[in-house]
């Protein structure tokens, strides 16, 4: 007997889902259980993709196949309010970008896959050798800071659906290193360099600032240090005034 969600033949319908997601969840467990050391990633077509049941079977789940850098300043805002970042599959991929034919800069797309799980969906073989070699520092200095995502606090600073900017603050659990991000998602013309306000951090500590992925910094305090207090009660004002412009800074306690 073939169960049809709804039907008005069989007992238990409204039970269906509910039946379904414990059936599922015994069956990933035996997997688990048999394979503890494979790599799984949660994936679904169109919505359902995770939830906090299946968190416990899973390594990453993937946020969303829309992969294009603007989509996802909206789509990893939202995600973040409920699921960890350690878990939020967050890739670089091509451009044009298969879902919005959008073009974004590799360093826009860096910057915010480095933000959750950074992956790449990237062809090497497609880029050009400075595209490469940006990538590589790009990773290089994601693995600096990557346990600060993973395992750090979040704090927002600017939410893409109020202002013209995103940016947000992850602090370690000591508050002795903290990795700021920021993304400029409107173009800007003449008005003020925006001021972010940091978070978290430890007001009487000193934190070296440094900016990742630069040769020039855009903040005229990069390579300095400030007290926490300073970092938020004054903040940092880095220019990002045109679209797709974007900053990492790490920071660390002297």
């Amino acid at each position: 007997v073939v169960d049809s969600f709804g039907s008005e033949y069989l007992e238990d319908q409204g039970r269906f889902y509910v039946d379904y997601v414990k059936g599922f969840y015994n069956v990933l467990g035996r997997i688990r259980a048999k394979y503890p050391d494979v790599y799984v990633q949660c994936c679904s077509s169109g919505g359902g993709r995770v939830d906090y049941g299946q968190m416990q079977y899973f390594d990453e789940f993937w946020t969303s196949d829309n992969t294009e850098g603007l989509s996802r300043i909206f789509i990893q805002y939202g995600t973040s309010l409920i699921y960890p970042a350690f878990a939020m599959g967050s890739h670089v991929s091509a451009v044009p970008n298969h879902q919005t034919g959008n073009i974004t800069p590799l360093k826009f797309r860096f910057d915010l896959a480095a933000s959750g799980r950074l992956g790449m969906e990237l062809q090497p073989k497609n880029m050009s050798e400075e595209e490469k070699d940006f990538a590589r520092r790009a990773i290089a200095s994601y693995k600096e800071f990557r346990d600060i995502v993973a395992e750090g606090d979040l704090y927002r600073l600017a939410s893409p659906y109020d202002k013209d900017h995103s940016a947000l603050v992850y602090v370690s659990k000591d508050k002795k290193r903290a990795v700021f991000f920021a993304w400029c998602i409107r173009y800007q013309s003449r008005t003020p360099v925006v001021n972010f306000r940091l978070d978290g951090l430890d007001g009487e500590t000193h934190y070296k600032v440094r900016e990742l992925n630069v040769d020039k910094s855009c903040w005229w305090g990069n390579g300095q240090s400030f007290s926490g207090d300073f970092l938020m009660s004054q903040g940092m004002n880095p220019n990002l005034k045109k679209i797709y412009d974007s900053a990492i800074f790490i920071l660390e306690a002297e």
